[in-house]
């Protein structure tokens, strides 16, 4: 559960590249979550395959009132995005499960977003914020309690209430891990009841006294974003950093990207550890290049 539930949450701070001198060869890892919008190759490689799967443009929740429809923005259980999560399912692959799953799970979150820099994504006019993905709504989808409005969908659509969307998203990825499993999946109202104790009422605040408590009755053990990274190879990443620091990745994508995309700066390789060809982190990026490659099969003739 750990593992596939690591994989799954790393897919958001896998900000940075790497040159691995492993003594055999220099291995370059690549990112799946940046903040760049100027470059072609971020959407086609990153968020299109990891955060904004096309979906069906036919949806009835996803109509707007401008009536446009557009076959690359991203909508709910998808085909397309359940063609994913089947792939990885049947590989076996706790790694690239938990990757497919973060990708099933922004179905719900980012829907009626796509993951190209176009007019389609506009919230405001005015804004100074680029419209690729959900960006002129900032955190607003993402945030579990948040309540919001989105002004491009029709009046019966127009109210989000983020809670609802992730508690629907929990049910469907419980049913597909209980079959992954052999399992019964007849306890479902119970493990959605926990959610929704978890995420608390629509536009409140998760109460972090309550996840404490979940954390400590299922003896959960706490993340770091830099543990699979401290254990491959030296890094100078805090692996204890603050996540409620949004700003925190956008700084540290920012600083790779200015000194080492426009070549103000040589990428000097880190020296990888001993056994790093078998450590969660070389794993995970292997199978993150395998559902790179099986997005993009799935998605042939409508985006590649």
């Amino acid at each position: 559960a750990r593992t596939l539930a690591y994989s799954s949450q790393f897919v958001d701070h896998n900000i940075v590249t790497y040159m691995v001198q492993t003594g055999r060869e220099v291995y370059q890892t690549f990112p799946t979550q940046n903040y760049g919008f100027w470059d072609d190759s971020f959407p086609l490689d990153v968020y299109i395959p990891f955060h904004f799967f096309p979906g069906n443009p036919d949806l009835r929740r996803a109509e707007r009132t401008d009536r446009r429809k557009n076959p690359l923005s991203c909508t709910p259980n998808s085909e397309r995005v359940k063609e994913l999560l089947l792939t990885a399912l049947k590989t076996r692959n706790l790694y690239r499960i938990g990757i497919a799953l973060h990708t099933y799970a922004d179905s719900w979150a980012h829907q009626n977003f796509s993951g190209l820099l176009e007019d389609w994504n506009l919230i405001e006019k005015r804004s100074v914020v680029p419209a690729i993905g959900h960006a002129q709504a900032l955190r607003k989808p993402d945030n579990p309690g948040t309540v919001w409005t989105d002004p491009r969908l029709s009046s019966d659509f127009k109210k989000v209430v983020n809670r609802d969307r992730m508690i629907a998203a929990g049910r469907m990825i419980y049913k597909y891990l209980c079959t992954y499993n052999g399992r019964s999946y007849d306890d479902i109202d119970l493990v959605a009841w926990k959610m929704e104790d978890l995420l608390g009422a629509p536009g409140k605040k998760t109460s972090d006294e309550r996840i404490a408590d979940f954390v400590i009755e299922e003896r959960m053990s706490k993340y770091h974003r830099s543990e699979w990274l401290h254990d491959a190879f030296p890094v100078t990443e805090d692996p204890g950093a603050r996540q409620i620091f949004s700003g925190y990745d956008k700084l540290l994508w920012l600083k790779d990207a200015v000194l080492y995309r426009s070549s103000l700066a040589e990428r000097k390789p880190v020296r990888a550890k001993e056994g790093f060809y078998e450590s969660d982190f070389f794993k995970w990026q292997e199978s993150a290049r395998a559902n790179l490659s099986a997005a993009r099969t799935i998605l042939k003739g409508v985006v590649y």
